[in-house]
């Protein structure tokens, strides 16, 4: 594959970034193709690893991907006409019995209400004195975001800036877990009713 489908530019190979979490799954792909012109990417089978660890590699610090967490919490984010002058945004996060959610202030998008509830979902773990945190989201965005250095990431720049002071500012140990939105998950299930309400 040499050549972008949707527009013709010859595309290069980027790496992936090699997360422990995508490094327990079943299988990751090391690089893929990009288009430098339309910014699409390209999966190919030649890139992809069969997983076939049972443990993290050795590389990984055990002290960054924490086995036993203080809290676990899941947030979510909803936005009504998402995209158009009339779009109202809402972040919410649960955890045990503890469930809260919010307005969006700004800009009202469905992607900066998934940031904001990391946000605050974090910043209550930090005041209630939890360390270690295992956080379920079902925005992939938000994922890549938080797992980027905030410098990096393009949209919603301001919102991981502040969830990186959060981390670094309470020394925070987060994993970040990936749910299937709407497949039977209760919390995701409850957080998702709260966002939406």
């Amino acid at each position: 594959m040499d050549l972008c489908k949707n527009c013709g530019n010859k595309l290069i190979i980027k790496s992936t970034k090699q997360t422990p979490e995508q490094l327990k799954k079943h299988y990751y792909y090391k690089a893929y193709y990009f288009c430098t012109n339309c910014k699409k990417l390209y999966h190919d089978e030649k890139f992809k690893v069969i997983n076939n660890q049972t443990s993290l590699p050795s590389f990984l610090d055990a002290a960054t991907t924490p086995k036993n967490y203080d809290v676990e919490i899941w947030t979510d984010g909803a936005c009504i006409h998402n995209g158009t002058p009339r779009a109202h945004a809402a972040w919410a996060y649960v955890s045990g019995k503890t469930g809260q959610a919010g307005l969006v202030d700004g800009l009202q998008t469905n992607n900066r209400a998934e940031a904001f509830a990391i946000y605050y979902a974090l910043v209550w773990a930090a005041e209630k004195d939890f360390r270690t945190v295992k956080l379920h989201t079902d925005s992939q965005i938000s994922i890549h975001g938080v797992n980027k250095h905030p410098s990096k990431v393009l949209k919603n720049r301001d919102i991981f800036e502040l969830i990186a002071n959060v981390i670094s500012g309470y020394n925070l140990k987060v994993d970040y877990i990936k749910v299937k939105g709407h497949a039977g998950d209760p919390n995701n299930e409850r957080v998702d009713k709260l966002a939406n309400d």
